[in-house]
């Protein structure tokens, strides 16, 4: 009984051993991987603090994590960054680590997060990064070998972004702040029904300098039937609220790029002057 015992605490331990060990054998060349990969895909300027593997976090998947990363565009935008990012997490499947297949992403999630979107007078974009797509060149092959990086998503989770849209052609401006949300849902499968939720504390919109909404609180909570093969989303059960309305959508959206097909129906119940009110920004108020 005592033996049993001390060969159980034995090995326990030694498994921990191996816990605390093998994030240090697999993290440079990791980090190799992702700025090697990061380099072949973005015609940008990126980097990070540090990388960080763990075998607790996420047990018994592995958390590669990215620490104060950021993005920066080129030319023009060179001194403007696109993301800069706190924390970015992947959850890589254990076995995967010691497979020269790939490494298998099924969890990402994003922290204290800014993203800053521009769109310059003469039209250009900060975030036109990719380099040109040579996919279409690539044989099965090739294309099985072209990433060590598996994504087989099964949750998407944001925590503290902020995004800031400014359309400097169409003198258009938003902002977003703590956007806190959460999609799950089989993204490796062509067709999934993703659950998501997601809440802003804040967003403001401004055209020509007239702001039309003020910090205005956002919730979402909905059910989409996606065929990612189509790109068509259909919206099942739903509830959207908007500082105090409170409405949902029936309907569908299809991304034909670069057209956008949609049949969306609005519905409510109860929308009084209070809740319109609600709506209207703070500096609008004395006139009202």
């Amino acid at each position: 009984m005592k033996k049993g015992i001390k060969i159980t605490i034995i090995s326990l331990g030694a498994i921990l051993i191996l816990m605390f060990i093998l994030p240090f054998a697999f993290k440079g060349k990791i980090e190799s991987i992702v700025k090697t990969e990061g380099n072949k895909l973005l015609n940008a300027k990126f980097d990070f603090r540090s990388l960080d593997i763990s075998l607790f976090k996420n047990f018994p998947k592995a958390s590669v994590t990215l620490n104060d990363f950021w993005l920066k565009g080129t030319g023009q935008f060179e001194n403007d960054t696109l993301i800069n990012a706190g924390q970015v997490t992947a959850a890589v499947d254990l076995y995967s680590l010691f497979s020269d297949k790939g490494y298998d992403i099924s969890r990402i999630s994003i922290e204290k997060t800014l993203l800053h979107a521009i769109i310059s007078p003469d039209g250009k974009v900060n975030w036109d990064i990719m380099k040109p797509d040579t996919v279409a060149a690539q044989t099965p092959e090739d294309e099985a070998e072209a990433s060590p990086f598996r994504i087989k998503l099964q949750k998407f989770v944001i925590k503290d972004l902020d995004i800031i849209y400014d359309d400097r052609q169409g003198n258009m401006y938003t902002s977003i702040r703590k956007l806190n949300a959460l999609c799950s849902g089989d993204l490796s499968d062509i067709n999934t029904m993703l659950d998501i939720e997601a809440e802003t504390e804040a967003l403001t919109y401004k055209l020509d300098g007239i702001p039309f909404l003020y910090n205005a609180n956002i919730y979402a909570r909905m059910d989409v039937d996606a065929d990612l093969a189509n790109n068509r989303f259909t919206l099942k059960e739903n509830e959207i609220r908007l500082n105090a309305i409170r409405t949902n959508i029936d309907g569908w959206i299809q991304f034909n790029d670069p057209a956008i097909d949609m049949d969306l129906k609005l519905n409510t119940n109860e929308i009084g002057f209070k809740e319109v009110l609600s709506l209207i920004p703070a500096i609008y108020s004395k006139e009202f």
